[in-house]
C-alpha cells in the first residue's frame, strides 16, 4: 500500500484585512500523528475572537461546508462548537494538498494553503526491491523504488552502528513522484557476522524508515559450515571409492567365472570323443576275437561231419 505521510505546520500567521488574530484555522493532531494517505486530516477554524459559532469552509473558490452541513459528505464533514468550527478531510490524496482553504465567519475570513513540499510532504515507496551483496567487510545494497518523495538519504547499519557509506542515485520525476534506483556502498570495521544488517532511509529531515533487515549467521556458524562441507565431501569421496572398488571386483570375478565355464565347455566334447574312440577300438578287438574263434571251430566241424556219415552207413 502506498503510504503518504505529511508533516504540516500547526500555526499559521494571521494577516487578514487589518484584523489580525480575529479568526484563523490550524491543523490539529499533527505532527504527533502524521497523516497517512487514504486517512483523514482535521482543520479547526478558531472564531472565539468574534464570538460566533457558525463558520463556512471553502476549498479554492468552492464552498465545501456551511454551518456544519457538507456538500460532499463522503469527502468532507464538519462540526460547530462554541469557539469555532471543525473541518475533516477524509480519504486524503495528493490533490488535497497545495490547495487553499478559507474559513469565513460573519465578515471575517482567513485563507491559507495546506502546504506539501519536500520539507513536510513524505511519500513512502509504493514498491521496493532490494539486492544485497556482501564480500568480506564490504556491503553493497541496490534499492529499486517506485513512486516516492522526496529522494531519501539511506544508511546501512550493523549491530546498531552506522557504517561508512556512499550513495549513488539514478532517479527521475514522474507526476510529482520519483522512480529509480539507489546504490549504497558501505564498509564495516568488523567482520560481518553474528548480527543484523539494516537499511534505513531518511525521508525529508524528520522521518526515518527501515527498508529491510538482513540477519547474518554467527561467526562460528560459517566455520562450522566449512568443516561440515569438508567432512561431507570426504565421506562422499570415500563412498564413491568403495562403490567403484566393488564394481571392479565384481567385474573381475565375473570375467574369471566366464573364462572357467568356457574352458570347461571346450574340454567336454574332447573327452566324449576320446571315450567313443576307445569304445570303437574295444568293439574292433572283440570282433577280431570272434572271427578268430569262428575260424578255429569251422575245421573241427568239417572233420567231424564225415565220421557221422560213416557210422550211419
Amino acid at each position: 500500500m502506498n503510504r503518504i505521510l505529511v508533516f504540516m505546520y500547526c500555526v499559521h500567521t494571521v494577516t487578514v484585512a487589518g484584523l489580525p488574530d480575529k479568526i484563523y484555522w490550524t491543523i490539529i493532531d499533527l505532527p504527533s500523528c502524521p497523516l497517512i494517505n487514504g486517512g483523514s486530516i482535521k482543520l479547526f477554524c478558531n472564531t472565539s475572537a468574534v464570538g460566533l459559532q457558525k463558520a463556512t469552509w471553502m476549498k479554492q473558490s468552492d464552498v465545501i461546508l456551511h454551518n456544519g452541513f457538507s456538500f460532499t459528505p463522503d469527502k468532507y464533514t464538519g462540526k460547530d462548537i462554541n469557539d469555532g468550527s471543525f473541518l475533516t478531510i477524509m480519504n486524503t490524496t495528493e490533490s488535497d494538498f497545495n490547495s487553499s482553504y478559507t474559513c469565513l465567519s460573519d465578515v471575517h475570513s482567513y485563507e491559507d494553503v495546506l502546504m506539501a513540499n519536500s520539507s513536510n510532504f513524505i511519500c513512502m515507496p509504493q514498491n521496493t526491491n532490494i539486492t544485497w551483496t556482501i564480500i568480506g567487510r564490504n556491503v553493497s545494497v541496490q534499492l529499486k523504488l517506485e513512486r516516492f518523495f522526496p529522494v531519501p538519504k539511506c544508511r546501512t547499519m550493523f549491530g546498531g552502528y552506522m557504517l561508512k557509506m556512499t550513495q549513488q542515485e539514478s532517479v527521475h520525476l514522474q507526476n510529482g513522484f520519483y522512480h529509480g534506483t539507489l546504490n549504497i556502498t558501505s564498509k564495516s570495521a568488523h567482520d560481518l557476522c553474528g548480527g543484523n544488517l539494516t537499511v534505513v532511509c531518511l525521508f525529508g529531515s524528520v522521518y526515518p524508515d527501515t527498508i529491510e533487515t538482513k540477519i547474518l549467521q554467527n561467526c562460528y556458524g560459517s566455520e562450522l559450515s566449512e568443516h561440515t562441507f569438508e567432512l561431507e565431501w570426504t565421506i562422499g569421496v570415500s563412498i564413491f571409492c568403495v562403490v567403484l572398488f566393488a564394481i571392479c571386483y565384481g567385474l573381475v570375478a565375473y570375467r574369471r567365472k566366464s573364462q572357467k565355464e568356457k574352458s570347461t565347455t571346450e574340454e567336454g566334447p574332447n573327452e566324449s570323443q576320446s571315450l567313443k574312440e576307445l569304445e570303437t577300438k574295444a568293439n574292433g578287438h572283440q570282433t577280431e576275437s570272434t572271427n578268430e574263434n569262428e575260424s578255429l571251430t569251422e575245421p573241427q566241424n568239417k572233420t567231424a561231419q564225415p565220421r557221422r556219415q560213416h557210422f550211419t552207413l
